[in-house]
Parts: structure tokens; sequence; C-alpha cells
């Protein structure tokens, strides 16, 4: 049963959906013929799941998954710079919606909710 003190905030549903997102769309300019390719997609997976998980409000899931979306990040930049068509332009929105969803799982909101969802002493999230 959800209590009003185990509600996960607005915050953290965002954080979830613009991180998985962000390295969709990153992984996407990675995505093409070769070992690259296969090691995007897994890690992408990984990353989804690792998502979920933190907006579960699991602190471990939450440190790998501010992790993961910098080296998925890092892995297409290559891809990305070598675009001829779009250049950067993929790798910088992918960029601008990853990074401001992993900002949103570290607000004090989040933090709250991850601390009640863990079972650490402290104050009571509240909203």
């Amino acid at each position: 049963m959800t209590t009003e003190a185990t509600r996960r905030p607005w915050s953290v549903t965002l954080a979830v959906v613009l991180v998985m997102l962000g390295t969709l769309v990153a992984a996407t300019t990675a995505a093409g013929p070769g070992e690259a390719a296969a090691l995007v997609l897994l890690l992408l997976a990984v990353c989804f799941w690792l998502a979920v998980r933190a907006g579960r409000g699991r602190r471990g899931a939450r440190t790998a998954v501010s992790c993961l979306t910098a080296v998925i990040l890092v892995v297409a930049a290559p891809f990305a710079l070598d675009d001829p068509l779009y250049g950067g332009t993929t790798l910088l929105l992918a960029a601008l919606l990853a990074v401001p969803g992993v900002v949103l799982l570290y607000l004090p909101a989040a933090e709250a909710y991850v601390r009640v969802r863990s079972g650490e002493s402290g104050e009571e999230y509240a909203g």
C-alpha cells in the first residue's frame, strides 16, 4: 500500500523518463554494424533497468545509472561527431535530455524519497 510518505515525487518520475530518452538518443547515434553497437545496446538495456530501479528509490541504482549515463554519452561521442549529416547535434540532444534527468535524481525531494524507501533514519518525506 502506498502511503503519502512513500509516494514517488514527480521529479523522480521525470528524471527516469529523461535519462531513458537521453540514453536512447545517444545509443541511436552509436547503433550500427559491429561490436560497438552490441556494447551500446547492452549498456542501454542495463541503464534502462537501473533507471527503473532508481525511480523506485534504490540508492545504488541511482549512483549506477548516473555513472552509466556518462559512460553511454562518452561511448557515443565519437560516433555522433563522425556523423556527416547531424554532426554532434544528436549527442547534444542526448546530453540535454539525460543530464538534467541525472540532476533531478539528486534533488532534495528525491533524496528524501530514497531515504524513506531505504529505511534510513531521518526526517520523513512529506510529498
